[in-house]
């Protein structure tokens, strides 16, 4: 009897591991025989039916309508429905539903044939993606004294905050970049204006104000311009000259006339030009060509309002300002303003080349022509 036993444990040995390893394929089978399994694909996509024959999966956004005859063969696979969805290859009879935000969700996008329902938390509220989503949370609104905002709140996580490492802030390191850019672009474009433009040059000539109107730009409500080369008797009744009335000499107030400075030859409107329209036409050429330091001092000369001269001088309006000024002037005279007044005015201010430079111009361009006598 012992001699048996020992013969018969080997037998029952393999019989025991045969039973169990076969237990293992049929169990591994029916595990790659899922009806929902991700990993299906080539020659796994395929699941077995209750008659042993094997049938390929649906393609995800559709589900099985009518199941195969044949071995290894597809049977009809239908799309998914309106509010429905599937996500992966299958081998079941529906589709499944599609999800509906919460109250406090919102929806990022839509659910489609192949996706659910994509929905995330409203603004200031998170849900941790390691953690089911079952109610979204409050975001913190600062961050602890002491600490800077490392990361804002997003829909997946909370406002994340820890201490400042930098040795500057952020905004500071930004607006202490920016001043000495600003001051390293400006500064010779403010030595530029007030060198050749905020100032008169030797003959009265001015040039191009671009550099200025881009400093007055920068610097905006400093009216650099302004206050350059403007002399206090300038704004005081004393200082200021008197109207000039072109053929009158020896007007109150006024400079007298050098004895070897001749008068400007006298201009008269050009043919087919209106005498006022094209009077008014020169105010801009006007503007450009008079120094704006000058500007304040031929306004007193035209006998205009302090509101009026302010008006032109102020950097901001430019030359707009000093076309007003002038249009102040000519509705004031009415037919009595000339074109010769404005570059009369202009000499008695020392600044006979800008009027000689004016008066090519008008002729140039045919607003205006000499007086023949």
């Amino acid at each position: 009897m012992r001699r048996c036993r020992r013969r018969c444990l080997p037998v029952l040995l393999l019989l025991t591991a045969a039973v169990l390893g076969a237990s293992a394929v049929t169990l591994t089978r029916r595990d790659s025989l899922d009806h929902l399994d991700r990993g299906w694909g080539g020659e796994d996509g395929f699941y077995r039916k209750s008659d042993g024959v094997y049938c390929q999966k649906c393609p995800a956004g559709t589900f099985i309508a009518e199941e195969c005859e044949e071995q290894n063969s597809s049977g009809r696979c239908e799309p998914c429905r309106d509010g429905e969805y599937m996500e992966y290859p299958n081998a079941l009879r529906w589709c499944q539903d599609c999800s509906e935000c919460r109250e406090d969700q919102v929806q990022q996008s839509p659910c489609q044939p192949v996706r659910n329902t994509l929905c995330v938390c409203k603004n200031g509220t998170f849900c941790p993606p390691d953690h089911p989503c079952e109610m979204c949370q409050k975001c913190r609104q600062r961050c602890p004294e002491g600490q800077v905002e490392l990361k804002r709140c997003t829909p997946d996580s909370d406002l994340l905050c820890g201490p400042d490492t930098a040795p500057w802030p952020y905004a500071a390191k930004i607006g202490a970049i920016s001043a000495v850019i600003a001051v390293i672009v400006a500064w010779p474009l403010l030595l530029f204006c007030l060198k050749h433009h905020c100032s008169s040059p030797g003959d009265g000539r001015p040039s191009s104000r671009r550099p200025c109107q881009i400093v007055s730009s920068m610097f905006g409500k400093l009216l650099l311009c302004k206050t350059v080369n403007v002399r206090p008797e300038d704004t005081s009744p004393a200082g200021r000259l008197q109207p000039y009335v072109p053929g009158v000499p020896g007007v109150p107030g006024a400079p007298e006339m050098l004895p070897n400075e001749e008068s400007m030859t006298p201009l008269v409107p050009a043919a087919g030009q209106e005498a006022s329209e094209a009077l008014r036409k020169t105010f801009y050429i006007f503007a450009e060509k008079t120094p704006m330091s000058e500007w304040m001092r031929f306004g007193h000369s035209l006998n205009l309002g302090d509101n009026d001269i302010n008006m032109a001088t102020s950097c901001d309006g430019f030359y707009d300002g000093f076309y007003g000024m002038l249009c102040k002037w000519l509705n004031r005279e009415g037919s009595r303003a000339s074109i010769n007044t404005l570059l009369d005015t202009l000499v008695r201010l020392n600044l006979r080349g800008v009027a000689e430079d004016i008066s090519f111009k008008l002729v140039k361009d045919g607003l205006f022509q000499y007086e023949t006598s």
